[in-house]
């Protein structure tokens, strides 16, 4: 389904900001046109490069024929298997009205309004939005550094706020919490991790020993950052829960792997025996920022890195291997947020001596 509406907007000469398994912002304006973007497949009289619009008249009609693929019995469910979202309308007046988004990558993203070409709004939750637009991929599992205990996430509209103010040559003012260093809250999920808590619980009662299911807190060391001596790959911080961030540079942390206790720090470029050089919130927005996109490609092929921007197209690739993996690596998420350092450590590889390399490259038996 996503295919086809992906063909029938690029035979119309458009594109699309992002697509997901489910949706797509197709890139449209009320009267459609170009619009300036670098790696457009257009350009215009001076060369500046260009992607087509298309206009809301044609989104329009695109939803429309698609009724056709609607399976259901039009008398309980009518109309087209694409609805425009909610977010289109002005929850006020009920018109459409123009929605700019940003995308950093597939899942790192934000809907954000020019209300009279003023600056920037985000897409918050209104009277028939569902929630607010815009991603918290990658930043989730942080604390909320203004009230650690608050379970919500609003935080991050601050980081997204700075991030499309940059983008729109405006004037950004810092985020208040960016020397604090990035904590995450995790729960002892898992044997390996609570033996890492037994010098600390020994000789204490129950009562007040770490349990499992419990909360603790988790810190992220920079590159270069780790204690002398020890394995990048296999170092990772852990301490009991607290929710006052004035004590987190002050407690004891036990590496998860040679419960040996450390220190950390947010100065400096490295670390030294006893101490790690964590991450603050300001280095975790600035990695966010210019994050690549991996399975993407810039305008001529290239994959693309940290500075790459404009349209992006799919990359090719070549199948050089089959190998069989388990579905542990949905624990690929926990690279990304740094609870894992190598992905490697996320997969269970099924062997089958019918596709040994000597088998399927070279033919030999």
């Amino acid at each position: 389904m996503l295919a086809l509406l992906e063909h029938s907007v690029t035979q119309l000469g458009g594109t699309y900001a992002m697509e997901d398994t489910d949706s797509m912002a197709i890139v449209s304006t009320k009267k459609g046109g170009t619009i300036p973007c670098k790696g457009g497949m257009h350009s215009v009289k001076d060369g500046t490069e260009v992607v087509n619009a298309l206009s809301w008249g044609q989104v329009d009609e695109l939803v429309k024929k698609f009724e056709a693929l609607n399976p259901y019995d039009r008398n309980v469910i009518p109309g087209s298997v694409l609805k425009i979202e909610d977010d289109n309308y002005d929850p006020r007046t009920g018109k459409q009205r123009q929605i700019h988004c940003l995308a950093i990558s597939a899942k790192r993203y934000a809907l954000f309004l020019r209300p009279n070409n003023g600056g920037p709004v985000l897409l918050r939750k209104g009277r028939n939005n569902k929630k607010d637009r815009w991603s918290r991929h990658g930043l989730g599992h942080l604390l909320n550094p203004a009230d650690p205990e608050a379970s919500d996430r609003n935080w991050t509209a601050a980081v997204w706020e700075m991030i499309v103010r940059k983008c729109c040559c405006l004037r950004t003012p810092k985020v208040k919490f960016a020397h604090l260093p990035a904590i995450g809250r995790t729960t002892v999920s898992s044997p390996f991790l609570m033996s890492s808590f037994e010098s600390l619980n020994a000789g204490k009662p129950y009562s007040d020993q770490i349990k499992p299911f419990n909360f603790l807190l988790t810190a992220h060391v920079i590159p270069f950052g780790h204690p002398v001596g020890v394995d990048p790959e296999k170092f990772h911080l852990f301490t009991p829960y607290d929710s006052d961030p004035r004590k987190w540079l002050d407690k004891e942390w036990i590496d998860q792997h040679s419960k040996k206790r450390f220190r950390i720090t947010t100065h400096g470029y490295c670390g030294s025996r006893q101490t790690a050089r964590v991450k603050t919130y300001g280095d975790l927005v600035t990695e966010y920022e210019f994050h690549p996109e991996a399975k993407c490609a810039d305008a001529l092929g290239n994959p693309c890195d940290r500075q790459t921007i404009g349209l992006l197209q799919r990359r090719h690739i070549k199948i050089d291997l089959i190998k069989c993996i388990g579905k542990e690596s949905n624990s690929l998420e926990n690279v990304d947020e740094g609870m894992v350092h190598s992905d490697q450590n996320v997969y269970t590889e099924y062997a089958d001596p019918r596709r040994s390399e000597w088998i399927t490259k070279f033919g030999l038996l």
